[in-house]
């Protein structure tokens, strides 16, 4: 006999429906065992770029601890629809503005989301409809091999002069996720970006040689705001939490200015899903290190339903 789960549907990183990034959360009930073979088989019939399993934790949101900390606990796991992902951020942000605004049976504005990469730590602003994600961040430069213009116009022949490439590193926000960041000089060159029937293998360094890579391309538009381009061979995202994470990281790192950075995104909108995506960086005392990295936006519900297991 079939099983049903309920489902929803997000757009993220916007408050209008059919824009952002669209995210299917599947809610799983307590002590319901479904296995890896038909999470991804679910994922795959979404088609989307994540799906998210939503763990529900029963009583135990009514817990005393939970009433008295005011902060809620679910786990998660996110899958592509060939793979499953130890982190990414629109999931992540979708996840808990879903969770904080309807799973919420004690009026919590934080949540605890476990996941693959770690522990996220999320809270909700009910004013401005916005939640906000603490990463489980392990960040990297990778330095073994320093990308030429050359190769980078190899991956986009619309980019026909060297003049456009301002900067190129790799960087990776947590193992498993890596992109090389490019920096465009304007956006006209960004404008002529485009994906390609081939998905290049971005070289990492020794250690890191696994899970998700792509290529992100941004234009800087002032002290605290960039515009971005998300490429994964034939896939364009609308927008990307886990390389936005990455990008102000990295940007926080190289400028070392200020402590406490905040660096504003829009992505998606050469293919009609514009996103608003924000990164708070806080380096380290000493500007060496990445403390703490915190991905923040909001989200707006578009669909409904069940499916079967």
């Amino acid at each position: 006999m079939s099983k049903h789960l309920e489902f929803v549907t997000l757009d993220v990183f916007t408050d209008t429906p059919y824009q952002g990034n669209p995210l299917a959360i599947v809610l799983v009930p307590p002590q319901h065992e479904i296995s890896d073979t038909i999470l991804q088989i679910i994922a795959r019939e979404f088609n989307l770029s994540e799906t998210v399993f939503l763990y529900l934790n029963g009583d135990e949101n009514n817990t005393q601890e939970a009433h008295k900390s005011k902060a809620l606990e679910w786990s998660m796991r996110i899958f592509m629809t060939d793979r499953e992902l130890p982190f990414a951020g629109h999931p992540t942000i979708g996840a808990a503005f879903y969770a904080l605004t309807q799973l919420n049976n004690i009026n919590a504005t934080k949540a605890r989301l476990h996941c693959p990469a770690g522990i996220i730590e999320a809270d909700f602003d009910a004013a401005s409809r916005t939640a906000k994600a603490s990463i489980p961040q392990n960040v990297h430069l990778h330095t073994g091999h320093r990308y030429t213009t050359e190769e980078i116009r190899a991956m986009q022949p619309g980019l026909t002069d060297d003049a456009q490439l301002k900067a190129f590193d790799v960087f990776s926000p947590v193992a498993g996720m890596s992109f090389l960041n490019v920096e465009l000089s304007s956006l006209d060159a960004l404008a002529a970006i485009a994906t390609t029937p081939v998905k290049p293998a971005l070289k990492l360094d020794d250690g890191w040689d696994h899970g998700f890579g792509a290529t992100l391309f941004y234009v800087k538009n002032g002290d605290d705001q960039v515009k971005t381009r998300m490429i994964s061979g034939s896939l364009e995202d609308p927008a990307t939490g886990a390389a936005s994470c990455g990008l102000g990281a990295m940007l926080a790192l190289k400028d070392k200015s200020s402590e406490i950075t905040t660096l504003k995104i829009t992505q998606g909108v050469e293919i009609g899903r514009r996103s608003n995506i924000g990164v708070v960086t806080t380096l380290s005392k000493d500007r060496e290190g990445v403390q703490k990295v915190e991905l923040f936006g909001t989200a707006v519900e578009v669909m409904k339903g069940t499916l079967r297991v």
